[in-house]
């Protein structure tokens, strides 16, 4: 029996040191991998400066035109997945930064007690489960939501949207669903 090759879980969290850092979902997270509390992740990268972003890793950008589907799996496989963890109220001048492989995630609902019920208003947290759910991880996603008390919330709130979004294959199958739903 051929033993399955481990994917490598490459994750990156920019921090921009914009929010309050007792609620900041990203430092959270950050603590949590170095403690060994999320034993299905490979690596997760803490970065402070734009410039230790992996230069072809997936940017989740809530301002891209691409969204991110399942055929980003390839890259997410080789190169990871980056969460800019900065504040809404600041975000503009990060999410400006060009990369190749920017995409937005597709419309969800926040969980987080901050921006509950709100559309797009994710977390950092809220962010990289929901990219990990749809590049077809949902094992990985839960592990890190079950760690925040609120985490599942988001995946109730989301589950249907979730499912169809990891079914889609191109930018224009998620947009039609996105007015389905919205």
């Amino acid at each position: 029996m051929k033993n399955k090759k481990k994917t490598r879980s490459i994750i990156t969290l920019y921090h921009a040191n914009q929010c309050d850092k007792r609620k900041c979902t990203g430092i959270k997270t950050w603590q949590l991998y170095k403690s060994q509390k999320l034993i299905s992740f490979d690596s997760i990268r803490f970065v402070k400066r734009i410039s230790q972003i992996p230069r072809f890793s997936l940017i989740l950008n809530p301002l891209a035109v691409v969204k991110l589907t399942k055929t980003d799996c390839p890259i997410y496989q080789r190169s990871g997945v980056t969460v800019l963890d900065c504040s809404w109220n600041q975000a503009e001048d990060i999410f400006s930064r060009k990369f190749p492989n920017i995409r937005a995630l597709p419309r969800l609902i926040a969980a987080n007690p901050v921006n509950y019920g709100k559309q797009a208003k994710l977390s950092s947290v809220e962010a990289l489960a929901a990219s990990l759910y749809i590049l077809n991880y949902p094992k990985m996603a839960e592990e890190l939501l079950n760690r925040f008390k609120w985490g599942n919330q988001f995946l109730v709130l989301n589950k249907n949207l979730l499912t169809e979004y990891t079914n889609c294959s191109n930018t224009t199958e998620v947009i039609e669903i996105e007015k389905e739903y919205f």
